[in-house]
């Protein structure tokens, strides 16, 4: 019982990660879905409200990014489609940062429309598909982008900009459960479901530490005349110029996943089980630019780059100003004063 209570103290962390463990403790490892920031998905995700069913929901969403000749967002348009299954009422409210939104061709329904929200509410005979094209507050949405483009004479650079530092531990553990646990989250995501977390058993005490987590990106296209089509994990600096047309999609992280793990040792294994589980986060937050109402559903999101014009802006137009001087329109008030003068006397007269 004292030990149950001292690892249940020590273990208070971010994510359910145990500091200073004592050897022989039990430690939850990092979670593979737990968010590593707060977007995306924008504007706290989705939620599902349903007195009687719970709907389960496939999530596919393409963000296509107006880029002007600097690199910059100024367009972000993101069409959702949701696969509903499960026959009942539902009520999903989608979070983002709306400027407008209507229903997308195929759309079974129309979606609502809050300040950062799209809404969908009606009932499922069984099977149903909810498409909305949302129109974002691009300086909003631009910070949850995945790749930041910087424009220089003769040089264009690709930054994946999906990095995120992250808490996690390091000791030495029992290996062969551990190894166990990640061959099952090896199958997990090659079988697209939403992967388990896992724990260890220590043989040292734990020291908390930081890991930098990025999320691989598949990136093709053409910039200028130049073909792209490279996994992106830091910057690549291409010698191009002209309009991009790129489409960006959260990779596997193969790198992390396939590598042997037989060899290592107890510490050098709880690292790399740690990196692959937080970059799995950090991957699976970005599949979801927009959330997804069922939690344990599939959600995939594809994003186009491209390169356009900033539509101009509003002619302004200028108030008619006087020119007069003060002179002269004293001059012309009393002239008319004259005839008005002139005026009556002649009127007396008659």
């Amino acid at each position: 019982m004292r030990r149950a209570a001292l690892v249940a103290v020590v273990a208070l962390t971010s994510g359910g990660v145990a500091f200073a463990a004592p050897p022989g403790s039990f430690v939850t490892l990092p979670s593979p879905v737990a968010p590593l920031s707060g977007s995306p998905p924008l504007s706290g995700g989705a939620t599902a409200t349903s007195e009687i069913v719970r709907h389960r929901v496939d999530a596919h969403t393409r963000v296509a990014v107006a880029l002007d000749a600097h690199g910059t967002p100024f367009r972000v348009v993101a069409t959702q489609r949701l696969d509903v299954r499960v026959k009942g009422d539902y009520f999903f409210t989608i979070g983002a940062p709306l400027r407008a939104v209507e229903a997308a061709p195929g759309s079974d329904s129309t979606p609502g429309q809050r300040a950062t929200a799209i809404t969908w509410a009606g009932f499922n005979p069984g099977r149903r598909t909810l498409t909305a094209r949302a129109t974002l507050d691009p300086a909003l949405a631009a910070m949850s982008l995945p790749l930041r483009v910087e424009v220089a004479p003769g040089r264009v650079t690709l930054v994946n900009a999906t990095g995120v530092s992250a808490t996690s531990y390091t000791a030495g553990v029992v290996a062969p459960p551990l190894r166990a646990y990640f061959a099952e989250l090896k199958r997990d995501v090659d079988r697209d479901v939403v992967p388990s977390s896992g724990g260890a058993r220590v043989t040292t005490r734990t020291s908390p530490t930081r890991v930098r987590v990025v999320t691989p990106l598949h990136v093709s296209g053409v910039v200028g005349r130049r073909r792209v089509d490279a996994l992106l994990e830091d910057r690549l600096v291409l010698r191009a110029s002209g309009p991009l047309r790129l489409t960006v999609t959260p990779a596997r992280p193969a790198r992390l996943l396939d590598a042997p793990v037989a060899g290592l040792s107890g510490r050098a294994l709880l690292d790399r089980v740690s990196r692959t589980v937080l970059t799995l986060a950090r991957t699976r937050q970005y599949r979801s630019f927009l959330g997804n109402p069922d939690p344990t559903g599939r959600s995939a999101t594809t994003y186009v780059y491209r390169t356009a014009a900033r539509p101009a802006p509003p002619p302004v137009v200028a108030a008619p100003v006087s020119t007069r001087s003060w002179g002269s329109t004293l001059a012309v008030a009393g002239g008319l004063l004259l005839a008005l003068v002139a005026a009556a006397f002649v009127w007396s007269r008659s």
